[in-house]
C-alpha cells in the first residue's frame, strides 16, 4: 500500500510541476500522513517540496517548509480529532490548499482549492477501502495491571 502511495506522489510531483497548479503534493501528502500516521512522511514531505520548487521554478524549501508544517498540525490535532475521517480531512485539505495556493500561487485560488479538496475527498475515500492502509486509530485501552500497577488486596 505505500509503494502505491509513494508512486502516487512521484506523479503528483510530475504533474504540479509541469501540468497544472492544483495542490496535488500537498493531497497526497496529507492521504499518506493521516493514513501511515509515521515521522517517514516528514522526510517525504520535504524531499517533494524541494522537486516541486525545481519543477516549478521557485525558491529552494518554501513548499517544504509549508508541507512539513502542516502535516505538524495534523499530527498535532490526532489525538484531540479523529483524523481519519473523511470530515477531517476535507476540511484539513481546504483550508491548507488555500494556504498553498495563497503564498505559491495566486491566480484562481477559490477554484484551484475546491477541486483540489474534491479530488482529495475521492482519493481518501479510495485509499480508505484498502485494508492495509489504514491503521488502529484507537490503541487498546491500558488497565493498571498493563501500566505496572498492582494493587495490594485487604485482608
Amino acid at each position: 500500500m505505500i509503494y502505491l502511495l509513494l508512486i502516487l506522489l512521484i506523479l503528483a510531483v510530475l504533474l504540479e510541476g509541469t501540468v497544472t497548479t492544483l495542490p496535488l503534493v500537498f493531497i497526497c501528502l496529507l492521504c499518506i500522513g493521516i493514513m501511515k500516521r509515521e515521522i517517514i512522511v516528514f522526510i517525504a514531505g520535504f524531499f517533494a517540496g524541494l522537486f516541486l520548487d525545481v519543477f516549478t521554478l521557485q525558491t529552494l524549501g518554501g513548499s517544504s517548509i509549508f508541507f512539513i508544517c502542516v502535516l505538524f498540525l495534523v499530527f498535532l490535532y490526532q489525538r484531540k480529532y479523529e483524523i481519519n475521517s473523511l470530515p477531517f480531512f476535507i476540511s484539513a485539505s481546504f483550508f491548507g490548499s488555500l494556504g498553498y495556493l495563497f503564498l505559491f500561487h495566486n491566480n484562481h485560488v477559490f477554484f484551484d482549492t475546491v477541486a483540489a479538496t474534491v479530488i482529495g475527498a475521492v482519493l481518501f475515500s479510495i485509499v480508505r477501502l484498502f485494508p492495509s492502509g489504514v491503521q488502529n486509530t484507537h490503541p487498546a485501552p491500558v488497565t493498571p495491571a498493563k501500566a505496572g500497577v498492582h494493587f495490594r488486596q485487604k485482608k
